[in-house]
């Protein structure tokens, strides 16, 4: 039995892996895809580290056994970047060739603006060597149209979310109506030239611009999912994929649940607003 509370079992799907696939499974059958994300993060043991390097490499190896629709999401922070970029990248490659013999996507979630520059350079490293690797590029960022440049160069697989993580004014843009109209303009390219793009959003107006753009640009739709977070809005799910667009959502699950909830929420303000307005948003 979960050991999850209530007010955060919706947000989560459980503390092990047998319990993210019940997840998994239930939503495949309603022709949804998921990425799976383990939790932790900020890990400063090398032992910790690869441990989860251990538990990634097992995730995937389940997930071609099961033939589950399911890629991973992972932050490199897990992995051991605030240790060493080296070791860092060493525990990256090994998940990543098990990732390519499986065909399995791997997308890098972005952190904080400490680890942006550390996580674009080991994603173009890996995307010289691996085939499966995507990135995750936040709207609100001022540098992300430049690296945006970066990733179509590299591979061109890249998940563009706002951005989650309170960053100074000098960083990233603080008026959301700015940030929305930044992301719009930042998808465009990226559906024309990116070769997979995820579409991360629970914002209304951003998903009807990007089926109006697809619709009138005639984007394959092998080129493109929308992803929204597990918990948030799943008959909007079912309306996007009722539609003819593939759909991802991002399930977390893993022992370290709480504080994955608790600074998803204390990182900014808006994510306590954003979370209780989509709690009654279909």
């Amino acid at each position: 039995m979960s050991s999850i509370p209530f007010y955060a079992k919706k947000f989560v799907s459980g503390i092990n892996i047998e319990e993210a696939f019940a997840t998994v499974e239930r939503l495949n059958e309603k022709n949804i895809c998921v990425t799976l994300d383990l939790l932790g993060e900020n890990i400063t043991e090398q032992k910790q580290a690869i441990k989860f390097v251990e538990e990634y490499d097992i995730l995937l190896k389940k997930i071609s056994e099961k033939k589950l629709n399911c890629y991973v999401s992972i932050k490199l922070t897990m992995l051991g970047l605030d240790i060493d970029f080296d070791f860092c990248y060493n525990n990256l490659s090994q998940i990543m060739r098990v990732a390519d013999h499986y065909e399995i996507r791997v997308a890098l979630d972005m952190e904080g603006t400490q680890y942006t520059e550390r996580t674009i350079a080991i994603y173009e490293r890996a995307a010289k060597e691996f085939k499966y690797i995507e990135i995750v590029l936040q709207a609100y960022l001022l540098r992300t149209e430049a690296d945006i440049e970066r990733v179509l160069t590299a591979n061109g697989r890249v998940r563009l979310c706002k951005g989650a993580y309170k960053e100074p004014a000098e960083l990233a843009l603080k008026k959301m109506p700015i940030i929305v109209e930044n992301y719009k303009k930042l998808i465009q390219k990226l559906l024309t030239q990116g070769q997979r793009v995820c579409i991360a959003s629970h914002d209304d107006d951003i998903i009807e611009f990007c089926m109006d753009f697809i619709e009138k640009n005639h984007i394959p739709n092998e080129k493109y999912e929308f992803q929204m977070l597990y918990g948030m809005r799943e008959k909007t799910w079912s309306r996007i994929r009722e539609k003819g667009h593939n759909m991802t959502v991002y399930v977390p699950y893993g022992v370290q649940w709480q504080a994955y909830y608790a600074r998803r929420l204390s990182e900014r303000k808006e994510n306590v607003f954003f979370v209780l307005k989509n709690l009654f948003k279909s």
